[in-house]
C-alpha cells in the first residue's frame, strides 16, 4: 500500500498488519515522513531506503506512492457465512452488507470506508467478480479494508438465501425501487451494492424483501455508490445513535 496518509494511518490502527516499510532514498525529509520512520522504528517494523524507479515498481498502479510504500500481512477473511455467523456476538447484530458485482477498487475502497464509518458488521465479498483486495482498494478505503470483518463467499445468491434463513431482510439500491422510508427498516438487515453501471445482478435482486430508491431532486439522477450505500445505512440508525 502506498501513499503517506494511509500509510500513517495504517500504523496508527492495524501496525500488526505492515510487514515492511520502504521510503524514496533522497535527502527530502518533511515532518510526516519522519513520523513515519519514528514510529517504524519504535514499533521494530523492518525499513529500508530505496531508489525512486525501484519503489514506484513495488508500489500499487495508478496509486500515487509519495515516496512512501507499506507491504502488508494477506488481510484475513471468514472463510464463510456460517463462520461470520457463529462469531457474532451480538443479536440483533449491525446491518451487513453485500457487494455484487464492483470491479473498480477505488470504488470498492470508498464503499469500505464508508461501511466502518457507518458502524457495518460486516461486508460479504464474492470470490469473483468483484474488485481486488489491492493496495489501491486499501488506500481508497482508508484502512478499513484491515479493520472491517470480510466474508468471502463464492454464490452471492446463496449466501442471501442462508441469512434469510437466519431472519436477515435484504434491502437492494434500485433506482426504479420505491422511495426511502421514513424509519429504519426491520433488524437484521443485510444491504446489497451492484455495480453503478449496472446495478445488482438479477438472481440477487430478486431475493430483495425492500427496493429502495433514493430521493434524487437535481439534475443528476445517480450517485456514487459509496454515497449512496452511506445515505442509506445512516439512515437505518435510530435516534441519537
Amino acid at each position: 500500500m502506498g501513499g503517506i496518509h494511509p500509510v500513517m494511518e495504517l500504523l496508527s490502527e492495524r501496525p500488526g498488519q505492515v510487514v515492511h516499510l520502504y521510503l524514496r532514498d533522497d535527502h527530502h525529509h518533511d515532518s510526516r515522513r519522519r513520523e513515519i520512520i519514528r514510529t517504524a522504528r519504535a514499533l521494530g517494523i523492518p525499513l529500508d531506503f530505496v531508489p525512486a524507479p525501484a519503489l514506484s515498481r513495488m508500489a500499487p498502479r495508478d496509486s500515487p506512492h509519495q515516496g512512501v510504500v507499506a507491504r502488508v500481512q494477506e488481510i484475513e477473511t471468514f472463510a464463510s457465512v456460517e463462520d461470520f455467523l457463529d462469531a457474532s456476538a451480538s443479536w440483533p447484530p449491525a446491518p451487513l452488507v453485500a457487494v455484487d458485482g464492483v470491479q473498480d477498487p477505488r470504488n470498492l475502497g470508498a464503499l469500505l470506508r464508508t461501511c466502518d464509518a457507518a458502524g457495518v458488521a460486516g461486508v460479504l465479498l464474492p470470490k469473483r467478480r468483484v474488485a481486488p483486495l489491492s493496495g489501491v482498494a486499501a488506500k481508497t478505503s482508508a484502512g478499513a479494508l484491515f479493520t472491517l470483518p470480510l466474508v468471502r463467499v463464492g454464490n452471492l445468491a446463496m449466501s442471501l438465501r442462508l441469512l434469510k434463513k437466519e431472519g436477515y431482510g435484504v434491502a437492494v439500491l434500485d433506482l426504479d425501487g420505491e422511495a426511502l422510508p421514513e424509519g429504519p427498516l426491520p433488524p437484521p438487515l443485510v444491504l446489497v451494492v451492484g455495480a453503478e453501471e449496472k446495478g445488482v445482478s438479477r438472481p440477487v435482486a430478486d431475493l430483495a424483501d425492500w427496493r429502495i430508491r433514493l430521493p434524487m431532486r437535481g439534475r443528476v439522477q445517480s450517485l456514487n455508490l459509496s454515497v449512496a450505500a452511506g445515505i442509506f445505512l445512516y439512515s437505518q440508525m435510530g435516534p441519537g445513535s
